[in-house]
Parts: C-alpha cells; sequence; structure tokens
C-alpha cells in the first residue's frame, strides 16, 4: 500500500513585500490627511479673502518655495547643519550619560534633577550665552543649544530603557557567569533599544525646533532664521512660510532617517 503526499507550494518571503505593504500602509494616511488639510487650508483662504498677513494660501506658498528653492536650500542646509550636528552630539552624550548612571540608583536619582534642570533652560537664554563661548559666526554656538535640548528626552529614556529587562532575565545571565558587559549587549541594550529611539524621534523635531531659535540670535546671514526673520520684517509674509515649509520638509527628512533605522534595528518594535 503506497502513501502519497501533495507537495508543498513554496513559501513566499513576505520580507520585502511585507515591508512595502507597512511602509505603504504608514504613508498613504498620512498623505491623504496632508492633501486634505492643503485642500481645506486653500478654500478658507480663498473663500474668506484672508490676507497673506494673517495666512497665505498653500499654491502661494508652494510657488515661492519653487521659485527661491536654490536660496531655501542653502537657508536649510545652514540650519540644518547646526540642528545636525547637535542632534547627534546631544543624543550621544544622553545615551552615554543615561548608560554610565542606569546601573546605580544613588546616581539615577542624582542625574535625572540635573536632566530635567538642563531641559528647562529656556532656548533664549542659551543661545546668546553659546554665541559668546563658542562665537556668534561658528556652526557649533548653535549646535551647543540643539544638543542640550535632545540631551534630557535622550537621557531619560536610555535610564528608562536600561533598567526595563526583567529582572529574572538579567539575574539568570549573571548566574551563567556573564560579566557586566555581555549583560549589558545581550539584554539591557535590545531592550532600551525603543526607548532610544523614541527620544531620537522626538529629538529630531527638537534639533530643528532649537536650531531656528538659536538663529533669531545671531549666527550666519544664510541661515534659515535670518531668512525668516528678515522676511518677516520686509512684510514677506509668504516667503516666510515657505522657508517654514523647507525646514518641515528637512525635519520630516531627519525623522524619517531614524525611523528608517529604527525599522532595520529593531524590527518587532514597529511591526503592527
Amino acid at each position: 500500500m503506497t502513501s502519497t503526499t501533495a507537495p508543498v507550494a513554496p513559501v513566499a518571503d513576505p520580507g520585502l513585500s511585507g515591508r512595502v505593504g507597512s511602509g505603504l500602509r504608514r504613508v498613504v494616511p498620512a498623505a491623504i490627511a496632508a492633501l486634505l488639510v492643503l485642500a481645506l487650508w486653500e478654500l478658507i483662504v480663498r473663500v474668506f479673502e484672508i490676507r497673506p498677513i494673517l495666512l497665505p494660501a498653500p499654491a502661494a506658498i508652494l510657488g515661492t518655495f519653487l521659485d527661491d528653492l536654490p536660496r531655501l536650500a542653502e537657508a536649510v542646509w545652514t540650519t540644518g547643519r547646526a540642528a545636525l550636528l547637535g542632534f547627534l552630539v546631544g543624543g550621544l552624550a544622553g545615551f552615554v550619560a543615561g548608560a554610565l548612571v542606569a546601573g546605580w540608583a544613588w546616581l539615577r536619582e542624582g542625574m535625572l534633577p540635573v536632566g530635567v534642570a538642563l531641559g528647562a533652560i529656556p532656548i533664549v537664554a542659551t543661545a546668546p550665552i553659546f554665541n559668546l563661548w563658542f562665537g556668534a559666526l561658528s556652526v557649533w554656538s548653535n549646535a551647543a543649544v540643539v544638543a542640550l535640548v535632545v540631551f534630557f528626552p535622550m537621557l531619560v529614556n536610555t535610564i528608562t530603557g536600561l533598567n526595563a529587562a526583567e529582572t529574572g532575565h538579567t539575574e539568570l545571565m549573571r548566574s551563567l557567569a556573564a560579566n557586566r558587559r555581555t549583560v549589558f549587549v545581550k539584554l539591557l541594550l535590545p531592550t532600551a533599544l525603543p526607548f532610544v529611539f523614541g527620544a531620537l524621534r522626538v529629538g529630531a523635531a527638537l534639533a530643528v525646533i532649537a536650531a531656528v531659535v538659536a538663529d533669531f540670535f545671531g549666527g550666519f546671514r544664510s541661515s534659515a532664521g535670518f531668512f525668516i526673520k528678515t522676511l518677516m520684517a520686509t512684510a514677506d509674509y509668504t516667503g516666510a512660510w515657505a522657508t517654514v515649509l523647507a525646514l518641515c520638509l528637512f525635519g520630516l527628512a531627519l525623522y524619517g532617517t531614524v525611523a528608517s533605522l529604527e525599522r532595520w534595528m529593531v524590527p518587532t518594535a514597529t511591526e503592527s
């Protein structure tokens, strides 16, 4: 008596298609929502004949954006360079400080108030100070402002993430003679990565805001903040909004880069 088994159909690898589908599910709703908001904005401006001094129409902003694209690109690069430097320095400093104090309760309790105090310092107070320290025409003066803003959320999230591992898992690894470095690399760091990337996503937005505000207190004449201040003084409100649009696109690009790194390094944290 012979038995036959039906051939098993090959299972398609869902890796690439799954990632593409997941990406589309995230992008399409956001794109639709953005288009609806812009359409409503345009309609309100036209129906109620709102003056550009109060609120320019999206079509006018886009036209100015395209006309001034080379100048806006230079402005975003000038401000974005400080934002990127500060984002990297502040993120790294916050992570290192959090990793150093996470394992000791007394250090945690002492460091967190310091981090809160640093995070509570207003940008309008730190920007002139850093201009004096580093020079008003140094990219590091604005980058220091950004680093200070990014440092606090990274510090808090790193400490929280490194202490989120199950106590039983930690004790098990130590019972197997794992040293402190092995426990950190194999258990604590993977557990903390979602928290770290959460801080990086918040820091991506804060970095652009801090860099632009710092521009108002000195820096290069080609910076985005200086452009906004000059355009507002000359009543070119549509041009100011076009600069804001360019900064928003830069912020979205920075945020998207962080989100892509998160999906690559923490795939299970972003799967739906």
